[in-house]
């Protein structure tokens, strides 16, 4: 049985497609020609720690060449930034979305919930049984999630956690160094545009938004 099949075994109520299915076409795409090496023997010493860590900017995994290049290749030489997103997370509790593709190097396997924008449009709560879906990423690709793909954390496969790099736009995800005067109450930091699960007191005392409906969707991890 493949990690895939057991995954789909342990979680049947859910669709989990991979990403050659035609329908993750509309949410992003995969470039498999990346030599991985370096990037994955810098963060063979970064742990996955208890708690979700998210580092936007990681000046160690910038310098690499690769890194460097695949910034180069998705963001047409605009400064980039990259930093590791390592945890635990068996759900999907808020959606995100940034002005800018994101790219994410997956050194583990990982589910990600996605969705498009244009369902959040004009001021519309986001269902995720009813607007989004599932896809099974495996360790070792390079995906570019386009500006308009609603996603939140990387799901883990197994107990084991996730560790993922993520690559966006410099200054992305960053705290204000001022309060943003604006109308959008979307914009919860630089370039970061979000809306939570009522679940989320954690996020709501913090003054984010509500803006995802209906029933949480949980995975089931599995052993390997």
């Amino acid at each position: 049985m493949t990690t895939l099949e057991a995954l789909q075994a342990a979680n049947p109520q859910y669709q989990i497609l991979t990403v050659d299915d035609p329908s993750f076409r509309q949410f992003g795409v995969c470039y498999p020609q990346y030599d991985l090496t370096t990037i994955k023997q810098a963060m063979a010493s970064i742990p996955v720690k208890d708690q979700n860590v998210y580092v936007t900017s990681n000046p160690q995994l910038e310098a690499i060449p690769m890194m460097q290049a695949i910034g180069r290749d998705v963001f047409a030489g605009m400064a980039i930034e990259a930093g590791e997103c390592t945890g635990h997370t068996s759900d999907f509790s808020a959606i995100e979305y940034h002005q800018g593709s994101e790219v994410n190097i997956t050194l583990t396997d990982v589910v990600m919930v996605l969705g498009k924008r244009a369902d959040l449009e004009p001021n519309k709560q986001f269902d995720p049984y009813q607007d989004a879906k599932l896809f099974y990423i495996p360790a070792g690709q390079v995906v570019e999630f386009y500006s308009d793909t609603l996603h939140y954390s990387p799901i883990q496969v197994t107990a084991a956690g996730f560790k993922v790099i993520v690559m966006l736009l410099a200054g992305s995800n960053e705290p204000f160094t001022q309060p943003l005067v604006t109308d959008n109450h979307r914009i919860v930091k630089q370039n970061k545009f979000q809306l939570v699960h009522a679940s989320r007191t954690d996020k709501i005392e913090q003054g984010i938004q509500v803006g995802v409906t209906g029933e949480l969707i949980k995975i089931k991890s599995i052993s390997i």
